[in-house]
């Protein structure tokens, strides 16, 4: 269980109600719990008033809020509130580079312009979807050759405008392309007209599509094909008609241990 105790408030902002603010003791205990969770480039910080250090705590704010696009939190973190307390949760989101990682059930394909970060909350249900869809495929039998769940684009590694993407800002988001049928389901294919038919895995794609609304907290799946559009299995956005597009939800906190 994480500890994280405070004599006053850290970040954005003044002293209220006599309250010590920006205490150097309170900006380095904050500033390890950032590192510790992942965020490294807090490491080195002792003033509460860094503007990197600011940006960092509306970040987490902002993950913390389930918000997909980088632009909600006030950069300040009030003794017992609620930044205070999501930073000593149990299911604090940490920050993680996706990159040369795999497990049961997937792997990385490509990361475009460098957006190969995201959010514990993500990786860990990528896990767990994964073991799902692959325990899946072993009771399909009529299921053959399913290759595992490809991952793209993920978030860039400091957060905020994630290039290619409207969304993809806060670890919440993760792109995973199609499952293709053999000789081309290791490829990294883009899916066009005639091709679209030709290779698409659908039987795969079923499956894992049900392994990730299972597993990830999903608030939406955007992927247009009509045969998963009309059961809701995935909800229909423009330019999604060759890949997946994941987005998860705010976890619910699991309190840790603040003074």
């Amino acid at each position: 269980m994480a500890t994280l105790l405070l004599t006053g408030s850290v970040g954005e902002g003044s002293s209220k109600n006599g309250v010590p603010h920006n205490e150097i003791a309170d900006v380095i205990k904050v500033r390890d719990r950032f590192v510790e969770l992942g965020y490294h480039w807090a490491s080195g910080v002792s003033d509460g008033k860094n503007k990197d250090f600011i940006r960092l705590i509306k970040f987490f704010q902002t993950i913390c809020k389930g918000n997909p696009k980088f632009d909600s939190g006030d950069g300040r973190i009030d003794m017992h509130g609620s930044t205070h307390k999501w930073l000593a949760a149990v299911n604090a989101p940490g920050w993680v580079d996706m990159r040369g990682r795999s497990g049961i059930g997937w792997q990385i394909a490509e990361f475009d312009y460098k957006n190969s970060w995201t959010t514990t909350w993500m990786l860990d249900g990528l896990i767990l979807a994964g073991v799902l869809y692959r325990g899946m495929v072993a009771l399909a039998p009529d299921v053959t050759d399913a290759p595992s769940m490809w991952i793209r684009d993920c978030s860039p590694e400091k957060g905020g405008k994630a290039t290619g993407h409207g969304s993809h800002q806060t670890g919440l988001d993760m792109d995973m392309r199609l499952p293709l049928l053999p000789p081309d389901t290791d490829k990294y294919t883009q899916l066009r007209g005639k091709e679209y038919n030709k290779k698409f895995h659908r039987q795969a794609a079923f499956l894992q599509v049900r392994a990730i609304k299972a597993m990830m907290n999903t608030k939406y799946i955007f992927f247009n094909d009509p045969e998963f559009t009309g059961p809701k299995l995935t909800s229909y956005e423009d330019n999604h008609s060759e890949h997946y597009h994941i987005r998860i939800k705010k976890q619910e906190r699991i309190e840790g241990i603040v003074k």
